[in-house]
């Protein structure tokens, strides 16, 4: 059942409300994306942002200056939240995505690799093109916890539009991060319950099926045009020859992309991050290149948030199922 028929706003749906119109009985396989939070214009948008960008150059500097001891103390309440109900949990909302101890897992991979020593990673994006097992869920749940008393004020207001029964006095909902002193606090708030769960409205604006910052995209707009244009500048092996009549002479074309990914990942037994973080240590200016690639598309009409009509169809989709 979506959010909108239980609690009965009428002919109202997705086109009329500034909410993503979830389901309250199971997770929808969309994500908070804080890339989308970053570009949105608003107070509440720049607020969540510099919340968001708090946390992790907090985390980043602790790191950096060797108190990882510090840094994983404000990893471990980055719990699974349902509150949202995004995600991919099966039935009822499991919150199957960042746990406090896979956040320490993944950061620990980080400085193993040498990520934050070689300046691969500097903002929170580069984390879901760098690193193993930490995506979309994983970023959007943790998202979540930093700006959870945004989502709490933000369900409050449209609770109110819509007239909507909140608890009276404030309850605890959990925890925020608190850009003040750069640590974790008790978030205290008004409250929307459905059966009894605590649930947060999430705005539709920052809700997608996939972000821009991954992997896959690093490859395909960034580190594949750059070895492209080396392989034909230097006439490597991988340059495919083929005579043009017009021309009356032979002339050299790239490798496809489909090549590069055999010969430069599988045959060398790489998986696809691992072969991003080696081109980009051999080119420090492909993460830049990438970083103002996708900020300007994340700004056009080429970007990933989703249109009122994509946005009912995975949520029926999963209504349906």
């Amino acid at each position: 059942m979506k959010f909108s028929e239980y609690f009965g706003l009428g002919e109202l749906t997705q086109v009329d409300l500034d909410f993503l119109d979830g389901l309250v009985d199971k997770d929808v396989p969309l994500y908070i994306d804080p890339s989308q939070i970053q570009v949105q214009e608003g107070e509440w948008y720049e607020e969540s942002a510099q919340i968001i960008n708090s946390f992790f150059e907090t985390v980043f500097r602790l790191y950096r200056e060797g108190e990882n001891k510090k840094a994983e103390s404000l990893l471990i309440n980055a719990h699974e939240p349902n509150e949202t109900k995004l995600g991919v949990s099966q039935g009822s909302p499991q919150g199957k995505g960042t746990s406090s101890e896979k956040l320490i897992e993944v950061f620990r991979h980080v400085i193993d690799q040498g990520l934050l020593r070689d300046e691969l990673i500097n903002e929170y994006n580069d984390l879901t093109i760098f690193v193993k097992d930490f995506a979309e869920d994983r970023m959007s749940d943790l998202v979540t916890n930093l700006i959870r008393e945004k989502l709490a004020e933000y369900t409050i207001h449209q609770s109110e539009i819509y007239g909507l029964e909140l608890t009276e006095e404030p309850v605890k909902i959990g925890v925020s991060w608190d850009i003040e002193t750069l640590n974790w606090k008790e978030v205290k708030q008004r409250a929307l319950y459905v059966d009894g769960e605590l649930l947060l409205f999430v705005p539709k604006s920052i809700v997608v099926e996939s972000y821009l910052y991954n992997v896959e995209e690093y490859l395909s707009k960034t580190i594949f045009v750059w070895r492209k244009k080396y392989h034909l500048e230097n006439e490597t092996n991988l340059v495919r020859k083929k005579f043009v009549k017009k021309h009356d002479k032979e002339v050299s074309y790239p490798p496809s992309n489909d090549v590069l990914v055999t010969k430069e990942i599988n045959d060398m037994n790489l998986s696809r991050k691992e072969y991003a973080i080696n081109m980009s240590l051999e080119n420090s200016n492909l993460v830049e290149d990438f970083r103002r690639l996708i900020n300007h598309t994340l700004r056009g009409t080429r970007s990933n948030q989703l249109s009122d009509e994509e946005l009912t169809r995975i949520v029926d989709k999963k209504n349906n199922e």
